[in-house]
This record gives structure tokens, sequence and C-alpha cells, in this order.
């Protein structure tokens, strides 16, 4: 919007205008992440498998329709979780009220979801005397299985692997029995994330890349920013690996619109894969058209070679906007989280002393900033959990500074066990799915499971330490339950 704005007044006075939001008006006035109330209800057998899921999201729009569209859609797609159920109603609304619009934040829609769906599991465990982890195990969605739309997983359906994995690096179910309690609790949450533009969105897109030669080797061309997030290093990785050629021989323009094709917005999970792979795929081809010769050779000898390659379907891919129903993603990228939280008995404070994050996205094009990712993505997620308190009063944004609005310090993020597994996608480039938004979806259900495993039943986020004060302390039996197993 704020580029609209300065685009309008450009135009009016005929000359270019730059605008800049100080701290308070850009809380203010920019978009949110949708408010929601997220209710279930399943049925499951006895020893834990669930049989029928029906899930009703309500989200807060805010008084104009931003993003809200693909916010609910993504949303509700991933409602039930990573989990199969034969009998699944997943509804959606989204609703208008008097405040600023809200819109699409980091993973919009799945982190709320996925929150409730997590938080629930944890309490059908409880309900049936069993340990969160078999309940988990008993349901996760695994290689042919398919999902609440009926997409049919592929091998790299990695649900079960990360589970174990963080289960066995915490030692989780001997820890979870040893804190009973103590003032102590762990939890973990299991969760998964699409990867691209929902749907028939890609194809829709019809993103374009290019790839040409230079005197000093080769230039990327794609209209996706550098936000910090290390675009820029990442394609010029992919590049250079598909032809053979150093990585400081990759140059990659700067994304004017005048210059580079439409490769789509730097969104969803999709840079790394989607854009990635056709940049891959254009190396790819360049490299046999040089017929050995440097890519600087090639331009020497021959001028510019320039290719492109436009985004296409994978065969055998079918989704109905109409229905709902088919393949809503390319792949999937799959996550467990384990959170060891202590509950300050005077001031109500919660710390999250250990946390282990478990993630499998394909293969890190750069591990390094792979794993940045997965850290900032944890550390936002802490902060949704346990302390970003918006505070709405007659329609605007009443605590519209750090020193009310309380984001996490390095004080507050507590030391992180990052573990990448690898499970190659074919369809991603050198096997790589997207990473960017998946690790914020599990934080929150992580830290409010270890709550309640210290014998608190909190129901909603922020767990700042007023909303603990009214929070319903559940009998010591349950808490004792959910630690050893016993039925």
């Amino acid at each position: 919007m704020i580029a609209a704005h300065a685009c309008l007044l450009a135009l009016k006075s005929g000359r270019p205008v730059k605008i800049v939001y100080d701290r308070t008006e850009d809380m203010i006035a920019t978009t949110k992440r949708h408010p929601s109330v997220v209710r279930h209800r399943s049925g499951v057998t006895r020893d834990g498998r669930l049989t029928a899921m029906e899930v009703d999201v309500l989200m807060d729009g805010g008084a104009y329709c931003t993003l809200s569209p693909v916010v609910l859609s993504r949303g509700a797609i991933h409602a039930a979780g990573p989990y199969r159920c034969a009998n699944t109603r997943i509804e959606g609304r989204v609703v208008m009220t008097n405040t600023p619009p809200n819109g699409a934040f980091r993973g919009f829609g799945a982190p709320q979801t996925q929150f409730a769906m997590e938080v629930h599991m944890d309490r059908i465990a409880e309900a049936l005397g069993l340990d969160p982890v078999t309940v988990r195990l008993r349901n996760a969605l695994k290689p042919g299985e398919t999902t609440a739309t009926g997409q049919k997983l592929g091998p790299d359906t990695s649900a079960v692997a990360v589970l174990k994995e963080a289960v066995r690096r915490t030692r989780f179910k001997r820890r979870r029995a040893s804190l009973a309690g103590s003032g102590r609790g762990i939890g973990l949450s299991l969760f998964y994330h699409g990867a691209g533009f929902t749907g028939s969105g890609e194809v829709m897109l019809g993103s374009r890349v290019g790839l040409e030669t230079t005197p000093q080797g080769a230039r990327i061309l794609v209209a996706n920013t550098e936000i910090g997030q290390g675009t820029r290093t990442m394609l010029a990785q992919i590049v250079a690996d598909g032809l053979g050629i150093p990585y400081e021989q990759v140059d990659v323009a700067q994304p004017d619109t005048s210059v580079v094709p439409d490769s789509g917005p730097t969104v969803a999970s999709r840079t790394c894969m989607v854009v990635g792979g056709l940049l891959e795929k254009c190396a790819r081809r360049m490299r046999e058209q040089l017929a050995g010769a440097s890519p600087a050779e090639h331009h020497a000898r021959h001028g510019r070679l320039h290719l492109e390659e436009q985004y296409a379907a994978p065969e055998g891919r079918q989704w109905s906007d109409e229905t709902y129903r088919g393949d809503a993603y390319a792949t999937y990228a799959w996550g467990c989280d384990v959170a060891e939280v202590e509950l300050d008995p005077v001031t109500h404070e919660t710390r999250v002393m250990k946390f282990t994050a478990v993630q499998e996205f394909g293969r890190p094009i750069h591990p390094a900033m792979a794993r940045g990712q997965i850290e900032g993505a944890t550390a936002q997620g802490l902060g949704w959990a346990l302390l970003e308190h918006v505070v709405m009063r007659d329609g605007q944004m009443a605590n519209a500074q750090l020193t009310n609005y309380v984001i996490p310090t390095t004080l507050d993020t507590p030391p992180m066990d990052v573990v990448m597994l690898e499970n190659p996608f074919p369809g991603g480039p050198f096997g790589a799915k997207g990473v960017g938004e998946m690790p914020i979806d599990g934080p929150a259900p992580a830290v409010v499971n270890a709550l309640r495993h210290a014998g608190l039943d909190v129901r909603s986020i922020p767990a700042t330490p007023e909303v603990l004060l009214r929070t319903p302390r559940l009998e010591p039996a349950n808490v004792a339950a959910q630690g050893d197993g016993a039925r």
C-alpha cells in the first residue's frame, strides 16, 4: 500500500516521491497477522487414531479486504495438520471488523491453524491417557497417503522422520516424566508447510526467469528481491553449480522490471524452489549450448547468449479451485519442534530454557543461511507465543511503541539445536524445497504444550503473565499422566 501511495503522489506532483514511516507510523498503519479463533471437534479410537475431524476457522480481516482470501485459503488447507484422517471437514470465514486491515505475515494463515491442531493433539493424548508422541506417530502422514484436500504425498514426506529425530535428540519421553510436577514443562509440535503458491497459483503466475552470458561469466535475470534472506547468494549458487563455474563469475541483476522478466513475488516459500528450479534448468541448457566453453569465453567469441525458462505445472498435478480438491502444493516441508519452559511462580513469566528444531526442506542450498532462517523464525515464533500482544482501541493500535509492544531480544532467545534433515524433492533445484515460512509454524504450539505439561490450560496466545495469572490450573493427576504416558 505504501508503494501505491508513493506512485499516486509521484503522478500528481510529477516528481520522484519517497515515503518513510517512522516506527510508530509503521506499526499503526501496516497490516498485522490475522487474529483467529479455531475450533476443533475430533473422533478418535481408543488407541488414538483419528477417524473424523471437524475444524471451524474464523479470522479477523479488519476493515478492508487486502490478502484475506489467500490467508484463509492457506490456513484452511493446513488446518488438519500433518495427519491423515478419512473424514475431514474444514470450514473457514474471514469477517470484517473495525480495525486496520490485516494481511499476510510470515506463514500467512498456516501458523494460526496449525497452532490449534497441535494443542488439540495434546488434549487428545491427555484424554486417552497416551503420551503425545504416540498419538502423533499413529496419525502422521506417510508417503503414499493423502492430505485433507486429497493430495497423494510423494517419497519426500518426512513427518515421521522429523518427529522421531526430535524425540530422540531431546529424550522427550524420559525428560517429560522427570519434569512432571516441577514447575517446568516440555512440549512438542509437528507441522508442515506447502512450498509455493496454493493450487493453480503458480500456473496463473507463469513465472519467467532469464540467464545471459557476460564478459565476466553469467548474469541472473529475475524479479525476486533480496530482503535479507540470502536470495542473491542462493540463486547464484544454483546457477554456478548448474553451469559448473565458480560462484564469483555469477552476477545477479537488480530486479528492475524494465530489465528482468516477471518471476513472480518474493513470497510463499517459492523463491528457492520455483525460481531456483527454473534457473537450474536455464543453467543446464546454457551449459549444453556452451559446448565446453565457459560463459565468458562464449561471450567473447559470439556475443551475448540469452536464455529464458517459464514455469509449467509438473505432469500429473491437478487442482480444482471450484471444489478445493487435489494437489494444493507441489510439495511440503516438514518440521518438529521441542520446547522446554520454566514458569516463574511469582511473576508468571515463561522462560524458554531449551529449543530443538528438526526441519526437512529437501536439501539446504546454503546451510548457514538456512540455519539462520530457522533460528530467526523460531525467535519470531516465540515472540508470537509469549510476548507480542497487539492492543486495539477505538479501531487503532494502542501500543505502537517498543516500550509497550514487547518483542524478543537475545536475552529471550534460548539455546537452539537446529537439525536439517535431507529428503530431496525432484521438482526443486538440486532437491531443494522452500524454508522461509515453515519454521514459524511450530514454536508457539510447542511452548503452549510445554506450559500445559507444567500445569496450565492455556487456550490463547500470547501467553503473557497477565494471561497466565487467569489461566486455569490442571489437576496434578492429569499433568502426571502427560509425563509418564500411563493409560
